[in-house]
C-alpha cells in the first residue's frame, strides 16, 4: 500500500508542480499583482508561459509511462524531495511576495531622481495637448500631472514659464527623505528589480500625520525654483488626502 501511493507522489508530482506555478502566474496576472512585478509589455509572455506549463502537465500525465519495477522507499523519499525543493519556492513567490516596494528600498535606491537624471516617461496622465487647452481654459482649475511630468516641465524654460504658478493635481506615494516631504512615483522599464523612483518636493501645507509609502493625491501650485543653475520642480500645497493605488502603480518609459 505504502509503495503505491509512493509510486502515485511521484507519477503526479511533476505535473502537479508545473500546474501549481501555473496556477500562481494567472492568478498574479488577473488579481493585477503583476502590476508591481513587471511591466505591461511583458504581461502577455507571463500568461503565454502559463498556458505551456499546464499544456506540458496534460503531456506528462499523457505520456509518461512509469517503471514498473520496484523503487526502495528512500529512492521514492529522495524523489519526493527533489519536487519538493520545486514547490517551496512557488510557495515562498506566493504567499511572502509584498505588496509594493517598500519605504527601504526607495531609501535604498537613492530618491534623488528629481533633477531628472533618470529617464522619464513621456505625459501619461494628461497629454501635452489636453494639458495647454486646461490651462488655456481655466487656470486656477487643478491640471492632472504625473510627478515624472513635472520632473520633464522643468528641463524646458518655455514649458515652465505656462506652468509656474498654475495648480496641478499629482497622485504619488509619500516620502519624508531626509525631513523634506516628497511625492514619488516608481518608474519601471522591465521589472520590479530596475525601478528607479522619481519625486517632486513639496511645500507648503505638507503637516499632517501622512504615512510613508502610502498613496496621497495632492493639490497645489507647480513651482519650479532653480538651486546653483538646477531647477527642482515643487508642488506648493493645499490639500494632500489618502487616495487608491492606482491601476499602473508603477510607470513606464
Amino acid at each position: 500500500m505504502t509503495d503505491r501511493l509512493a509510486r502515485q507522489i511521484s507519477y503526479f508530482a511533476p505535473a502537479a508542480v508545473m500546474s501549481a506555478w501555473a496556477t500562481v502566474m494567472l492568478h498574479t496576472f488577473a488579481s493585477g499583482h503583476l502590476n508591481r512585478l513587471l511591466t505591461p509589455m511583458f504581461h502577455s509572455y507571463v500568461v503565454t508561459a502559463a498556458i505551456v506549463l499546464f499544456i506540458l502537465s496534460a503531456l506528462y500525465l499523457f505520456l509518461f509511462e512509469p517503471n514498473s519495477a520496484p523503487v526502495p522507499a528512500s529512492g521514492h523519499l529522495r524523489q519526493f524531495g527533489r519536487w519538493l525543493m520545486l514547490l517551496i519556492p512557488l510557495i515562498a513567490a506566493s504567499v511572502l511576495s509584498p505588496a509594493a516596494l517598500s519605504s527601504t528600498t526607495l531609501n535604498n535606491r537613492a530618491l534623488t531622481s528629481t533633477a531628472g537624471v533618470t529617464p522619464m516617461p513621456s505625459m501619461s496622465a494628461a497629454t501635452d495637448e489636453n494639458v495647454k487647452g486646461e490651462l488655456a481654459a481655466d487656470p486656477n482649475q487643478p491640471v492632472p500631472v504625473e510627478v515624472t511630468d513635472l520632473i520633464t516641465i522643468a528641463k524646458s524654460p518655455a514649458q515652465i514659464q505656462a506652468f509656474d504658478g498654475h495648480k496641478v493635481q499629482s497622485v504619488g506615494l509619500f516620502a519624508n527623505a531626509g525631513g523634506t516631504p516628497k511625492l514619488v512615483r516608481w518608474i519601471m522599464w522591465c521589472c520590479a528589480a530596475d525601478a528607479q523612483p522619481a519625486s517632486v518636493t513639496l511645500s507648503g501645507n505638507t503637516a499632517g500625520d501622512w504615512k510613508e509609502a502610502q498613496w496621497y493625491e495632492v493639490t497645489g501650485t507647480a513651482r519650479f525654483p532653480s538651486t546653483l543653475g538646477q531647477v527642482i520642480p515643487q508642488i506648493e500645497v493645499d490639500t494632500i488626502k489618502p487616495t487608491k493605488e492606482p491601476d499602473e502603480p508603477y510607470l513606464s518609459p
